[in-house]
């Protein structure tokens, strides 16, 4: 039986995790560094932490999406020790309270709803089908967003060595949270898996040749360790290592939820 590792990450503790880790020496692989464009859709590592740090701006272009903030009334902007844009005044002054939090000014009498997103595939799987997959996604996040107060958690799940079963869940908006939607399609994005969850992999002990293989049935795990309390209604993502098989659009997306 696999011993399973369950590891709780916010969007900034893992990207965080990913830029400064040290490899294990179990770990004889780059790939976080060294994957190629055609595999992560992106030019190197430092791009990819570029786009996750500051707001991938482009994906809301390519997602074909006009606002970068969905609101149902006004967003108040609060400065804070952790958020997801800089405040350059605080800054320069040295304040503590360099980043702004978002906090969508409206009534949460909304249904509660917990959206889980796998955000693993195979390795045959081609990048731009990945990212074709993101963008179905952000437009079927964008438009529940509207009905319902949600949560958003992305997990990692692989077998990997030592019968070791990882899962990474990382939060990637919570209950009452603002929707940026420029920080949270990064994480749909190819190089969020395929660059830096590898370089997270590759600082653990437990890293496999191939970095490890998709775990199908996730779900039954990931609603144990779920933090917080039960929403009203759970949606999950399959594993999809059909992805490629797919023409991504918003009515498909129904067909790949438990």
């Amino acid at each position: 039986m696999s011993n399973i590792v369950i590891e709780q990450y916010t969007y900034a503790s893992l990207v965080s995790e990913a830029k400064n880790r040290k490899k294990h020496s179990n770990c004889s692989s780059d790939a976080a560094r060294e994957g190629s464009y055609d595999f992560t859709q992106t030019e190197s590592f430092e791009e990819s932490v570029e786009f996750a740090v500051n707001g991938w701006d482009l994906g809301l272009e390519q997602y074909k999406i006009q606002e970068g903030i969905l609101v149902g009334g006004s967003t108040e902007i609060h400065a804070s020790l952790a958020g997801s844009m800089p405040h350059i005044q605080n800054h320069i002054m040295g304040f503590p309270q360099q980043m702004y939090q978002l906090f969508d000014n409206r009534e949460y009498n909304l249904p509660t709803l917990d959206i889980i997103v796998n955000l693993a595939y195979s390795a045959y799987i081609k990048g731009e089908d990945a990212l074709d997959f993101g963008k179905s996604l952000v437009a079927y996040i964008n438009k529940k967003a509207s009905t319902n107060n949600i949560r958003i958690t992305g997990i990692f799940c692989s077998n990997q060595s030592k019968k070791v079963e990882a899962y990474q869940m990382i939060t990637l908006k919570d209950f009452d949270s603002a929707l940026v939607l420029n920080n949270i399609a990064f994480a749909f994005h190819p190089s969020f898996f395929r660059r830096i969850w590898f370089s997270v992999l590759e600082g653990k002990s437990y890293w496999r040749a191939g970095y490890g293989s998709t775990v199908e049935d996730y779900k039954s795990v990931a609603l144990e360790n779920l933090q917080g309390s039960k929403s009203d209604e759970v949606i999950a993502f399959k594993t999809l290592n059909d992805i490629n098989d797919f023409k991504w659009d918003e009515s498909i997306i129904d067909k790949v939820i438990f």
